[in-house]
C-alpha cells in the first residue's frame, strides 16, 4: 500500500476534553530530576524489562514533565500549545493514563497541568489491557502509561491524519524514554496500541485511538 502524505485542510483546530468518568482532581507532589550532562542520558538510555512499582509521584513527575504545556494558544492560535515533544501543527492530540496494577487510573490534564483520578466505563476492557501487558512483559510490574490521540482535533486541521498521529505518539514515546532516565527510573514500551484502555475509560462514541504502552517502574535486577 503507498502511503499518503498528509495535508493542511485550511480549518482550525477544534479543540475538546476528553470525557473522562467521575474525574477527582489530586494533589501530587512534583519531583525535581538531578542534573546530568545531555549527551550521558542519551548513551545511558536503555529499556528496561525488569521493574518494580515506583512511587506514583515520580511516576506522574516523568509524565508531567513530557507533556507539560509551557504554551496554550488563545484567538487565532487556540488549539495550538507548545511542549518539550514535538507534534504536528503544535496540536499535541497525544493524551496519558498512568494505571497501576489494580486498575487504579490517573490522567494528566495538560491544559491544567493537573493529575486527575478517574474511574473506568468497562472494567472488563481495563482487566483486557492490563493482561495484554503482563503477557507482553511478566516481569515489568510498574505503572503501565496509557497513550491515546484525538484523532478528531487532528483530522480537522489535516487531511490524512494517520501518519501524524504515530509520528507524535513516537515522539512522546522516546521523550518518556529520555525523561524516565534523566528520573534513575526504568522505562519499556510494549509494542501494543492499548485501545482496550481509551474504550474502558472513554465514551462508547470517544474518538481517540490508542496509540502506544509503556512500563515505568524501579530498576530491578534481573
Amino acid at each position: 500500500m503507498r502511503p499518503i502524505d498528509p495535508s493542511p485542510t485550511g480549518k482550525p483546530p477544534e479543540v475538546s476534553e476528553p470525557n473522562w468518568y467521575e474525574p477527582r482532581k489530586l494533589e501530587i507532589p512534583g519531583i525535581v530530576c538531578q542534573p546530568r550532562d545531555f549527551a550521558d542520558l542519551l548513551r545511558s538510555r536503555r529499556s528496561t524489562r525488569h521493574m518494580q512499582v515506583a512511587a506514583l509521584s515520580r511516576v506522574a513527575s516523568v509524565v508531567r514533565e513530557t507533556l507539560k504545556s509551557d504554551f496554550i494558544g488563545t484567538g487565532s492560535h487556540m488549539g495550538r500549545k507548545l511542549k518539550r515533544v514535538i507534534s504536528a501543527g503544535a496540536l499535541h492530540p497525544i493524551k496519558s493514563v498512568i494505571i497501576d496494577s489494580d486498575g487504579y487510573a490517573v490522567a494528566y490534564d495538560d491544559d491544567h497541568d493537573a493529575f486527575l483520578a478517574i474511574k473506568p466505563r468497562k472494567l472488563d476492557l481495563l482487566a483486557n489491557g492490563l493482561r495484554s501487558c503482563t503477557t507482553v512483559l511478566p516481569s515489568a510490574h510498574g505503572h503501565v502509561i496509557a497513550l491515546m490521540a484525538d484523532v478528531h482535533l487532528t483530522s480537522t486541521v489535516y487531511k490524512n491524519p494517520e501518519s501524524l498521529l504515530w509520528r507524535d505518539a513516537g515522539a512522546v514515546l522516546q521523550t518518556l524514554a529520555m525523561v524516565s532516565e534523566a528520573f534513575d527510573l526504568g522505562f519499556c514500551p510494549l509494542g501494543i496500541l492499548g485501545q482496550d484502555f481509551a474504550d474502558a475509560l472513554l465514551p462508547e462514541d470517544h474518538q481517540y485511538l490508542g496509540v502506544g504502552v509503556a512500563v515505568i517502574g524501579q530498576r530491578a535486577p534481573e
